[in-house]
């Protein structure tokens, strides 16, 4: 693809909403914002290649319920964008989403936008994860400058050796002043970058998107988005509580309708693990995605209902992240707080 327009918006919204994979945040409020933002013009989007010189990510820090109850203004991510700019005296040539999934999907799109800037073809998760610090990027230390903008107006520019550091002082900041954040980290090395992302993740979840819209039910949605059907029933018991590590842990059963088997699905702030009759079937990097099955929207982690009809697909993960055990390690299931290993992926 070498653009976004209005009429994609819509497939866009679709593709990353199934790439929160239960997490990342409603969609349908940027989405507006992005149509509208667009009108009859276009985002140029680019291969992530030697053209670009510098690049900045983009995306959403914080409680994405607060984030829905008090919406953003509009200028919190092109702030934080010229924030950086302004800090390290360099320009950005392109953005990047810092995650594919959930509401940074869209909201990457509309900095470009805003910014006159062209959308890199890639993010730095592949889906959606709740931590600064599992960004690709960081898998390998480097240093960066980043800037948080609150719903506040707060401005917190960081220049970070270790990317756990951005995590601390921006989450106990956000805490404090409205819930969320837009935040920019860079401007990063094309050539750095090039190693250290996902390509080609929003033409993934545009695809994802078109597919999706003419799904019939879960079956045909499961296989037209390139993924596999593991469950579909009842939900038996849901479960939640707090979390150090990923803020929110929880867990749902259904019972599949044809098999009778049991499903659990564990969850962080996304679907993280999950389970058939007590043996592992998915796991991230994997994407797990529950969704309605009568309206085949997903749903969010902490929207399953005891009583609701459900599915569980599971989507290929982005191969970068099995392409080392230490860029692995980083979205196994530990690193959401759950106490189990990745699991191979297993072809649809």
């Amino acid at each position: 693809m070498t653009s976004l327009q209005a009429v994609d918006v819509d497939d866009l919204g679709r593709g990353t909403a199934l790439f929160g994979c239960g997490g990342g945040g409603q969609v349908d409020h940027m989405l507006h914002a992005l149509r509208t933002a667009l009108g009859a013009a276009a985002v140029p989007v680019v291969p992530l290649d030697g053209a670009l010189g510098s690049v900045v990510a983009v995306g959403l820090i914080g409680s994405t319920t607060v984030l829905e109850e008090k919406t953003p203004s509009g200028r919190e991510l092109p702030d934080a964008l010229a924030a950086v700019e302004r800090w390290t005296g360099r320009r950005a040539d392109a953005v990047v989403a810092a995650q594919i999934g959930g509401v940074t999907g869209p909201a990457a799109a509309l900095t470009a936008g805003a910014a006159g800037l062209p959308l890199v073809d890639a993010d730095l998760v592949g889906r959606a994860t709740p931590r600064i610090d599992q960004l690709s990027l960081f898998v390998d230390p480097v240093p960066v400058t980043a800037a948080a903008v609150t719903s506040s107006g707060l401005r917190i520019v960081v220049d970070a050796p270790d990317p756990s550091d951005l995590e601390t002082v921006w989450r106990e900041a956000v805490s404090h002043s409205g819930g969320w954040a837009a935040f920019a980290i860079g401007p990063v090395d094309a050539a750095t970058l090039a190693d250290r992302a996902v390509v080609g993740s929003v033409s993934r979840a545009l695809r994802a998107g078109r597919a999706a819209a003419g799904a019939r039910d879960v079956g045909t949605l499961a296989a037209a988005v390139g993924g596999r059907l593991v469950a579909h029933g009842r939900v038996l018991d849901v479960q939640r509580g707090g979390d150090a590590v990923a803020f929110v842990h929880g867990s749902m059963a259904l019972q599949d309708l044809g098999s009778g088997a049991v499903v659990r699905v564990e969850a962080g702030s996304e679907w993280v693990h999950c389970l058939v009759d007590g043996e592992p079937v998915a796991a991230t990097p994997s994407c797990i995605v529950v969704v309605d099955a009568r309206s085949l929207r997903p749903v969010a982690t902490d929207r399953a209902r005891v009583g609701d009809e459900l599915a569980v697909l599971v989507l290929p993960g982005a191969p970068w992240w099995w392409a080392d055990p230490r860029r692995t390690e980083r979205v196994s299931p530990r690193a959401f707080g759950i106490d189990a290993d990745p699991v191979p992926e297993v072809v649809a």
